[in-house]
């Protein structure tokens, strides 16, 4: 191995493109009569200017069925954009936004859950005294106040669902409006404005 060799600028791209492939780095080194560590630095130089301009050397492999494909893709058109490789791009380049835990909706939905546990364990409890006193063959004790308390129960129940319901769409709507920001760049100006 002779030791002033230096490699060309064709020789490193090579070199790096080879040990992408799985080339053993010593035969490399072998090869082009450079140490370990050269073939170490080429690769990470070519790694290097990859970077700098702006490559995106990985490539994301996705399958999906004719009905989601056709699903994204009248998404894309309503909103103008005829990329769809530039469309997931962005989603990629939004995601740490767009995949962020919605903590205010988890908090609501644990305290909505306690709500609705604390309820359900009051309407057993109605529902036990009456099976009690339907097998020990007493007259029912499900009076107007019973009746009361059922339909606040379940009056606290269709609530608990309209507040979930506007948890749930707003959730919906500020990724919506994340999905959006992310394929701003990418809409035509035509639509921007209108």
């Amino acid at each position: 191995m002779s030791r002033g060799r230096r490699l060309t600028e064709t020789d490193r791209l090579s070199i790096a493109k080879e040990r992408a492939q799985g080339v053993v780095a010593a035969d490399l080194a072998q090869r082009y009569g450079v140490s370990l560590k050269t073939i170490y630095n080429a690769v990470n130089h070519a790694l290097d200017r990859q970077n700098a301009n702006g490559s995106r050397p990985i490539v994301i492999g996705l399958r999906v069925s004719r009905r989601e494909l056709a699903a994204f893709d009248a998404a894309l058109a309503r909103h103008g954009i005829t990329s769809r490789t530039d469309a997931l791009r962005h989603l990629v380049l939004a995601a740490d936004e767009i995949l962020e835990p919605d903590h205010a909706l988890t908090e609501a939905l644990s305290a909505r859950a306690a709500d609705i546990s604390r309820i359900g364990n009051n309407i057993n409890q109605v529902a036990r005294r009456l099976n009690e006193a339907r097998l020990k063959g007493q007259p029912l004790s499900y009076t107007a106040e019973s009746h009361g308390h059922i339909r606040e129960f379940a009056g606290l129940i269709l609530d608990l669902t309209d507040r979930l319901q506007a948890l749930l769409l707003k959730r919906r709507a500020d990724l919506a409006l994340k999905v959006t920001k992310a394929w701003a760049p990418l809409v035509p100006d035509r639509l921007k404005r209108g």
